[in-house]
């Protein structure tokens, strides 16, 4: 398999804050790591290029092709 692009790492990165974030929400008694994650979310989100309107919404999306991930969807 080949070595993971910069954007996939980031991706999966981001991956794992949100259902980090989404475990914190539903478990109701993490809330400063829900707000450290939240804040990474952010910051990870804002460094990919995606609007503020998708990262308040956590609407994230990603084309493929296969399994590899090539281009993020900003808008």
């Amino acid at each position: 398999m080949a070595k993971a692009s910069a954007l996939e790492t980031q991706w999966q990165q981001l991956m794992t804050l949100c259902a980090a974030e989404k475990r914190f929400k539903s478990e109701g008694n993490h809330p400063k790591l829900l707000k450290i994650v939240k804040g990474d979310i952010d910051q990870l989100a804002r460094a990919m290029g995606f609007s503020d309107r998708l990262i308040a919404t956590r609407d994230f999306r990603a084309e493929r092709h296969g399994s590899r991930i090539v281009r993020i969807i900003t808008e």
